[in-house]
């Protein structure tokens, strides 16, 4: 898709210059060794399985929540594999670290263009202030793409992050970044530049690129408040997205966590525009917008195999055309899951997932229905 102007470029180019103009003063106290260029090299090896069984708990809506006029047709139930992701971290010396992670489980899917890998950066980290990325990677637009992973919050990304995933916000961009944080980390910035084409794609499609900023602050050691803003260009016309999100997290005695995480975003919708047949189109008249709220309490057991009991329930709206008259859907999702091992190193889940359209349209998945999922999850 299109970018940002080269207005954009220049504030990027402005703001990394001063940076690097300031590296000396941000620099770290010399150490004995000479030669870093073999200092510390080792690597990670990082492992993630998801799989589930899915049952749709409607007769005329299948696992996947698409409606059929003939229940003969219908597949109500499923075993699905989700994620086989391999992950390494290759440290080269103690400033730069390089990166690669790819879904196995991909190749499940006839189509694999695009898929498969997921990131694939390096980065150079200075100290706390400055750290430089580069490669494809999430462009640190809103809560979720600072997650490793989504299944650590609930059982899969909100459908939000999904469709911003699609429309070049959020999801695996290719790019640079920079970012760090300040007094303590009661504030923290991030800056990035991409194509704005999605992952995997071999070079950008036009001469301007996407800008995204966000702003992190931290008043309390229990909340944190992001602001983000972004901004492209596509087809000779301006766009752009924003959102404010916050994180609340509370332990409750020796034994109970309270986790709160709430979002809100709106922004440009190219996936609409791109599919609209309108004459003379608007690009400012494609916004989709929406919010969610996720509440999780954690009971630890301490247990030598069973080290917590979670409950948590996410309550999501989502507008994917607000141009569009009863285009809004809300989805709520309970959950409860026990802990095995480590934080989130193996989990089990019962998840149940209830979407309710403001317009039903029969034959596809914009249709009111009802599942549940047995999740397992093994990370290394």
């Amino acid at each position: 898709m299109k970018s940002c102007s080269k207005h954009s470029i220049s504030v990027f180019t402005i703001i990394f210059a001063m940076l690097i103009s300031n590296l000396p003063a941000f620099a770290q106290s010399d150490s004995l060794i000479d030669d870093y260029s073999y200092f510390k090299r080792n690597f990670k090896l990082n492992a993630l399985v998801v799989g589930r069984y899915t049952t749709s708990l409607n007769s005329d809506i299948d696992y996947l929540g698409k409606h059929f006029a003939d229940k003969e047709d219908v597949v109500t139930n499923s075993f699905e594999m989700q994620y086989v992701r391999l992950s390494t971290t290759f440290f080269i010396n103690d400033r730069i670290t390089s990166s690669i992670l790819v879904n196995l489980a991909e190749f499940k899917n006839e189509q694999l263009h695009g898929k498969v890998l997921e990131n694939a950066f390096v980065r150079y980290r200075h100290n706390n202030y400055f750290s430089l990325m580069l490669g494809q990677f999430r462009p640190f637009f809103g809560l979720e793409d600072l997650h490793p992973f989504q299944l650590d919050n609930s059982y899969a990304w909100s459908r939000q992050y999904s469709l911003f995933g699609r429309n070049g916000w959020q999801s695996f961009q290719i790019g640079a970044a920079v970012f760090g944080s300040l007094e303590s980390n009661i504030l923290s910035y991030y800056l990035t530049v991409y194509n704005g084409n999605n992952r995997n794609v071999m070079g950008d499609n036009d001469s301007s690129k996407n800008l995204t900023f966000r702003l992190e602050y931290m008043p309390f050691s229990v909340l944190r408040i992001g602001l983000n803003a972004g901004k492209a260009r596509y087809k000779r016309q301006n766009a752009n997205a924003y959102g404010i999100d916050g994180q609340f997290k509370q332990p409750l005695g020796n034994r109970f966590d309270l986790d709160i995480n709430a979002e809100y975003k709106k922004g440009t919708n190219f996936e609409a525009f791109r599919l609209s047949e309108a004459p003379l189109q608007n690009l400012d008249d494609y916004q989709m917008e929406g919010y969610y709220f996720l509440s999780r309490l954690r009971y630890k057991l301490h247990a030598p195999r069973l080290r917590a009991l979670e409950v948590s329930f996410r309550q999501e709206y989502l507008d994917r055309n607000t141009a569009a008259e009863n285009d809004e859907l809300m989805t709520y999702v309970p959950m409860m899951s026990l802990v095995f091992a480590g934080t989130y190193d193996a989990k089990l889940s019962l998840v149940g997932v209830i979407n309710d359209y403001n317009r039903n349209h029969p034959g596809t998945a914009q249709y009111d229905s009802n599942k549940m999922l047995l999740q397992f999850q093994v990370a290394y």
